[in-house]
């Protein structure tokens, strides 16, 4: 009887989701500080909300796009490398910030070097995961992205804390310091080969993953010819399958009408709801907090009961349409206070189930050493989404004079994915 090995599904895997949550904690969550960190600096140097946002929608890009590049560099270097390089990448351009003196420089550092390295850090830290785990996924996913949630709430606070005691140049060369801990938690993604268990041939019947044999996967033979190679090297065969480019049309939809709520969420509460500065403030925090909880409870409950992550991420989104519809009409405190919990659950669901669905996806028809290049694609269809339909719903903000019809607008795009995916799941019934 020849012996199997396999993932471990636990064991090192759970130092590999710390390592991923220590990195989300001091790089992911920057993100949401940007206009905390640059706007008063921005404003020195004479720059208006359009500098701001140019710079943003630089980092948006380059964050998207750097799918591109994200998946070769991956099964290049394997996931330690790539996160490793992507924080380097981010603590390296914040320090660049710091010695800025015009917008170029930091739309060059920030909007293109650290969405760059966000995008690299994003993709690797999910792969590195995914090698790990089976049974667990969901959780072990959930507990690396609560890093995120943890640094959205602790990150305002350092910011302001710096900013109030040193300068600009100051404050961004610490926060560009502690961006750097992400190499620490970079050096803990070891390979998964290391830390293979053994399991006879007998065990191994109805094993989904590869197995390995000798601490080797097997993998197909490239071509040596110069576009073959790329081809192969980048997977450009999976966008052939109708069903995977469904599959990240839906999840790029719904990442727009997310990141439009988020965009547009302040100015609900305040122009809409007529709510002051705090209250505002209190409903953000809310919502926050649910979204957090739900990362560390709620994947391992969906881990226990088998569902798939496609149909949480379907019946998530459905009940993100119905929070979003009746917070639109909402003036009340109370209950914009209730609603907005509501929706940081759901959000929550969504976001930790986005590249577990991909990872699914792969899983189920045999891609798996396509997972990191899939990631990719994903990340290209949400910048080009993004940069589309989300402008269109800035317009229409403009154009309607109504924060409450925008929420409306972003459910046209939740249930266009919903849409898409049954009726993907009605034909395949049908054959």
């Amino acid at each position: 009887m020849t012996s199997n090995k396999v993932p471990p599904d636990g064991g090192f895997g759970w130092i590999v989701v710390a390592g991923c949550a220590l990195i989300n904690i001091f790089n992911q969550s920057l993100i949401s500080v940007f206009g905390l960190m640059f706007g008063n600096y921005l404003s020195f140097l004479g720059e208006n909300a359009f500098g701001a946002a140019l710079v943003m929608n630089v980092c948006n890009i380059s964050l998207n796009f750097s799918g591109l590049f994200s998946g070769p560099i991956i099964k290049k270097f394997e996931a330690r490398k790539a996160s490793i390089f992507g924080s380097l990448l981010t603590g390296g351009a914040l320090t660049a910030c710091s010695f800025a003196t015009q917008i170029w420089q930091i739309m060059l550092a920030y909007g293109v070097a650290f969405g760059f390295g966000l995008g690299l850090i994003q993709s690797a830290t999910f792969v590195a995961i995914n090698s790990y785990f089976r049974n667990n996924k969901g959780k072990a996913v959930g507990l690396a992205l609560a890093g995120t949630g943890l640094g959205q709430i602790l990150m305002p606070l350092i910011v302001q804390y710096l900013l109030d005691n040193y300068d600009f140049r100051g404050a961004t060369l610490i926060i560009g310091g502690l961006a750097l801990n992400g190499v620490v938690g970079a050096a803990l993604l070891q390979p998964m080969e290391w830390h293979m268990r053994n399991i006879s041939d007998e065990e191994s019947r109805g094993e989904k993953r590869p197995l390995l044999r000798n601490g080797t996967l097997d993998r197909p033979k490239q071509s040596n010819n110069g576009w073959s190679k790329l081809a192969a090297l980048m997977d450009v065969a999976i966008l052939k399958k109708l069903s995977f480019l469904n599959l990240i049309i839906g999840l790029g939809l719904a990442y727009t009408a997310t990141s439009s709520f988020s965009l547009f969420f302040p100015y609900f509460l305040q122009k809409s709801a007529n709510l002051d500065m705090l209250q505002a403030a209190n409903c953000m925090a809310i919502l926050s907090t649910t979204d957090l909880l739900t990362r560390v409870t709620v994947p391992a409950f969906v881990d226990k009961m088998k569902f798939t992550h496609r149909s949480t991420f379907l019946m998530a989104g459905l009940c993100l349409v119905i929070a979003r519809s009746i917070m639109a009409e909402m003036r009340n405190l109370t209950a914009l206070m209730v609603t907005s919990a509501v929706y940081g659950i759901f959000r929550s669901i969504t976001i930790v189930n986005q590249n577990l669905t991909i990872a699914e996806y792969c899983s189920e028809k045999g891609l798996e050493r396509m997972l990191p290049n899939a990631l990719g694609f994903n990340m290209i269809v949400k910048g080009i989404l993004v940069l589309s339909l989300g402008q269109a719903l800035g317009w229409f903000v403009d154009f309607t004079g109504s924060y409450s019809l925008v929420l409306h607008a972003q459910n046209l795009l939740l249930i266009s994915t919903c849409v898409l995916w049954l009726c993907e799941i009605y034909f395949k019934r049908e054959d």
